[in-house]
Parts: C-alpha cells; structure tokens; sequence
C-alpha cells in the first residue's frame, strides 16, 4: 500500500473519531497504530512499548506534574484575591485602572501557577463583580479577565512549553525564558487597548470613583507584607532556572514545597483543600499523559512515513518568502486551534512542523514561542476556547454572547503581538542567549 493512501486513511480516522466524539488520545492512538500496521505490519507495532516507556518516563516530563501541583495549590490558597486587591489600589488612579489590575494580576498569577483557565477563575471571580460595580462597560470587563488568563500558557513555568521542548528535543529552561519578555509585551499591549478604550468611553464620574487616595508608604508595606512570599517564591523557581542553578523539573519541586508552606502557614490552608490539590493535579497530568502517549504513537506513525519530510518540502516548493511562510503556518495554527485543546494541537503539529522549522533555518525555541502565543488565541475563539467556558461558569453577572464580543478584540491584540514576535525574533531570544 502506499504512503499516500496510508497517510490519507489515518487523517480519515483522526478526523472521523473525533467528529463521533473520541478522546483526542483515542483518535491520536488508534491512527497511528493503524498507519503503522498499514506499512510495516505487526512487527513495527512490536517497538511500540518501549517507544512509548522511553517517552513517557523522561526526567524533564516529570516537571508536568509537579508545575501542575505547585498550580492548584496557588490556586486554592487564595493568593489570586490578594493579589488583585493590592494592583487594583496601586493602579486605580489610572483609566481603566480596575482592568488593567486584572490583566497584570493574571499575568503574575500565570507566573505563580502556569495553568490559564485558574488564572481566570481565581481573578475573574474577583475581579469581574468589582469592574461591573464601578461602571466597567460588560464586554470590556470580561475580556479583560478571559485573554490575560491566557498568558498563564505563555508566562513561565509553562505547561505548553514543556511538551513543545520533550516533543522538539529543545531545552525547556531556554523555552521559559523566551517567554518571559513576550509575555510580559502582550500583557502591555492589553493594558494599552483598555488604556485607550477607557479614555474614548468617557466615563469620567465612574472614574473619579477609582481614584481615591494616593497609596501611603504604610499601604505599600502592609501589601509587602501580603504578597513577599509569593513573589519570593516566583523569584526562586525562575530565578534558579535562568542561574542555571536547577533545571525545571528540581525547580518545580522546589515550587511545590515552597507552594505548599505558603499555602499551610500564610493562607491556612485547610487539609480538605490540601487533598483537593492533590487529587485535582493527579486527575490533569494523567490526562495530559495519556494524551502525550497518544501523541508519541502518532509520531511513530509519521516519521516513519517521513511525513515531516514531505510538508518540509512541499512548503519549500511553493517558493514563498519566509515570511509569508510563517503567517501561512500560525494561520493554520489560529484555525486549527479553534477545534483542538493547546496541549493536544502543541503535541499533534510539532512533529510536523518541525522539519519545516529547521529546514527554513528557523530557531525552535523562537517557533516554540510563537506557537504558545498563538494557542493564547485558541483558548479564547470558540468552539473550545476553555478561559471562555471557564469565565461563564463562576459568574452570572455576564452571559457568553457578552463574554464572546468582549474578548474578540483582545483576539485582534494577540495578532498584533503575534506579529511583533514573527517581525522581531530577539524579542523571544535575547534572554536565552544570555543565561549561563
């Protein structure tokens, strides 16, 4: 049988399994095993388990559960509400300050946590009845807790970055600090577009409401006093990672014991919420396993076709300027991404793409970067935009059509800050090639 058809049999049954409704491994899984069935017969299924072990029992994948845990324990102290409180008095005195506060406020708190829709939960519930009280137009105010969530994905520790570097054999710790800087653009970018939104709205009596008072030095050493431990603990797993003091997976550990004290000893944690963690973490790596093995046969299936190959060559043939190949790529990503979860579509395209990376001469940890900011758009489009659902469960003040006319222009600042990043790789690489 040919490759071809081999190949074209296998996008049947992905396509098919998941129109009926299959788990994304399911579909993964059963259309690798039949490709590989299709071309060498029962004796290339038989390198499957060890292929497979090898995958799944690699020392920087053990970092995925940890980040995970350090996560939900972030999520359940109630550092997201402090957090929020302190940056929406030091920024009121600002238009549109209370948005602004939430923005930045899930920025850090993806920096604490890694995990995008925690970062809407924990400061959407917060922050979104708060913005609504002092006037915020509805749409403003919910897209400004669904897109910052977001930068959870892109803002290390990151969860995607992580698969991305096992799948492309690239270094995590270089991957974490290229997100950094990008990170840190798009959360200002968004500021920005609230920044002038407020200033067009004209909604000066609502805004003479967020002034208030000027933050007194006694203020400024009570939030100190509230938020050290946190940020201390950001500044150690980070900082030790960019040192190259621990790699990420000792630095997740070290989170997750530094994570764990703040929530016991700070935030009196109560030992039902200390099982929740634990529970909840287990139950998110193990599907984020399964699908990773599920990934790893599909990989099997396709290098041994030498499908990365073949679209690295098709794409070369349309003899197109490098450019125009990459907006040609993070497109079919933007689309792609509509239908498929971010850690799936990383897991799924990586491998294919990645032959085109390289045979482009573009730098994978740049690409690994561009692909993390393009799934921030995916988990806010629908139909599976998860910080879309994930908004719309812990409130009733706004409904989704509101939630969906409010986060679409925050979709249009991602495409810019998309483009910034294609147009200006140092952005993603300068930090990378400063650490030891």
């Amino acid at each position: 049988m040919g490759s071809t058809l081999i190949i074209f049999i296998c996008i049947v049954i992905v396509v098919g399994l998941l129109f009926l409704g299959s788990p994304i491994f399911i579909c993964l899984g059963i259309a690798g095993i039949a490709g590989i069935f299709l071309n060498t017969g029962v004796a290339g299924l038989s390198v499957l388990q060890t292929t497979v072990f090898g995958a799944v029992s690699s020392f920087p994948l053990a970092a995925v559960p940890l980040f995970m845990l350090m996560g939900e324990i972030i999520f359940r102290s109630g550092i997201g509400g402090d957090l929020f409180h302190v940056l929406s008095r030091l920024l009121r005195r600002l238009p549109g300050g209370l948005a602004m506060a939430t923005i930045i406020a899930c920025a850090v708190f993806g920096a604490m946590c890694g995990v995008s829709i925690a970062a809407v939960a924990s400061i959407g519930v917060i922050a979104l009845p708060e913005m609504l009280k002092r006037g915020y137009d509805p749409k403003l105010a919910a897209g400004a807790v669904c897109a910052p969530g977001a930068l959870a994905m892109l803002i290390p520790p990151s969860l995607l970055f992580i698969l991305y570097g096992e799948v492309a054999h690239v270094s995590v710790a270089k991957l974490f600090a290229a997100g950094l800087l990008p990170g840190i653009m798009l959360a200002l970018l968004m500021c920005g577009y609230v920044f002038i939104m407020e200033i067009k709205s004209n909604r000066s009596s609502e805004f003479r409401k967020d002034i208030g008072e000027p933050v007194t030095l006694k203020e400024l050493a009570g939030f100190l006093k509230r938020l050290w431990a946190p940020m201390l603990l950001i500044i150690v797993v980070l900082g030790s990672i960019y040192l190259g003091i621990a790699t990420p997976t000792e630095s997740a550990a070290i989170g997750c014991v530094g994570a764990y004290f703040i929530a016991f000893v700070i935030y009196r944690m109560k030992w039902t919420a200390f099982r929740e963690t634990l529970i909840r973490s287990t139950r998110i790596t193990c599907i984020i396993l399964v699908v990773f093995v599920g990934a790893v046969v599909f990989t099997q299936f396709l290098n041994l076709l030498r499908v990365p190959d073949m679209f690295a060559q098709f794409i070369v043939s349309l003899n197109v300027s490098p450019l125009v190949t990459m907006i040609l790529i993070q497109l079919m990503l933007v689309v792609l991404g509509m239908f498929v979860d971010g850690a799936s579509l990383v897991l799924i395209t990586t491998p294919i793409l990645l032959g085109t990376v390289l045979a482009m001469h573009w730098d994978p940890i740049w690409f690994g970067v561009l692909m993390v900011t393009n799934m921030n758009i995916a988990v806010i489009t629908p139909p599976v935009g998860l910080n879309l659902y994930t908004l719309a469960s812990i409130t009733k003040d706004v409904d989704m059509e509101t939630i969906l006319k409010g986060t679409l222009p925050y979709v249009i600042v991602e495409f810019v800050g998309l483009l910034i990043l294609i147009a200006f790789p140092q952005i993603s690489l300068w930090l990378p090639s400063m650490m030891k």
